[in-house]
């Protein structure tokens, strides 16, 4: 089986040059908010493609990323670049297509975990209790029944630890926010086979991070998808 990794979105239509057939498809999340130019029109009408795609392609795996989650939870600010002008629009849409979503993070196997930002000792730690081993698709199970219940643990400010944390640096951050220059020296799987796939940090090409890291996010960039054979 074939897997090709689509980065964050970003209202950019190129994911639709990058689809293949005989491939099972996954989207790292965030769909929403562009930071070059795109209008908020633009946006809803192709993320409303992805969502074709997927009732077309139901094996395709649509993860949330945190520009999303900012506005299932209407609380938490950062990164909400259209909030004043799209919030309503861009929370009932997200809601009238819950169904199509499958979660945080999604196991390829029980070797290759597929999420937003990446999954950290800290964080994993913090609201499931010591790591012991456990593989990508326990990992993955574990997240998304966290993520039904309470998705208030992903937010930026429950998980932030540093003094100051702007972005996304500190080692407890949730698979939606730490950032990829941290993500290494705080990886749940360090030590592990366990390889993470990751976005949410813009690169300027697929780019592996870190020892089993490899970030996606690179569609402002380069037109590319990580294919990955299992």
């Amino acid at each position: 089986m074939q897997y090709n990794i689509i980065g964050d979105i970003h209202g950019h239509e190129s994911w639709q040059d990058l689809v293949q057939e005989g491939c099972r498809h996954i989207f790292v999340g965030d769909y929403v908010d562009s930071k070059d130019g795109r209008t908020p029109e633009q946006i809803l009408t192709n993320w409303l493609h992805i969502i074709r795609f997927k009732k077309q392609h139901p094996e395709t795996v649509l993860l949330y990323g945190n520009h999303e989650l900012h506005y299932m939870l209407d609380l938490d600010y950062r990164s909400r670049f259209a909030v004043r002008n799209q919030r309503e629009a861009y929370c009932r849409f997200i809601k009238a297509n819950a169904a199509f979503f499958d979660g945080v993070a999604f196991a390829i196997d029980d070797n290759t975990l597929v999420s937003h930002a990446g999954v950290t000792k800290g964080w994993y730690e913090k609201y499931f209790g010591p790591y012991r081993n456990e593989g990508a698709c326990k990992v993955a199970e574990q997240i998304n029944a966290l993520w039904q219940e309470n998705r208030m643990a992903f937010a930026f400010r429950s998980n932030a630890t540093l003094a100051v944390d702007i972005w996304g640096e500190s080692p407890t951050h949730s698979p939606l926010w730490i950032r990829s220059w941290i993500l290494p020296s705080c990886n749940l799987f360090a030590g592990t086979p366990v390889e993470q796939i990751i976005g949410h940090t813009p690169q300027d090409d697929i780019t592996v991070i870190g020892e089993g890291i490899t970030c996606v996010d690179c569609l402002h960039k380069t037109a590319k998808s990580l294919i990955v054979s299992r």
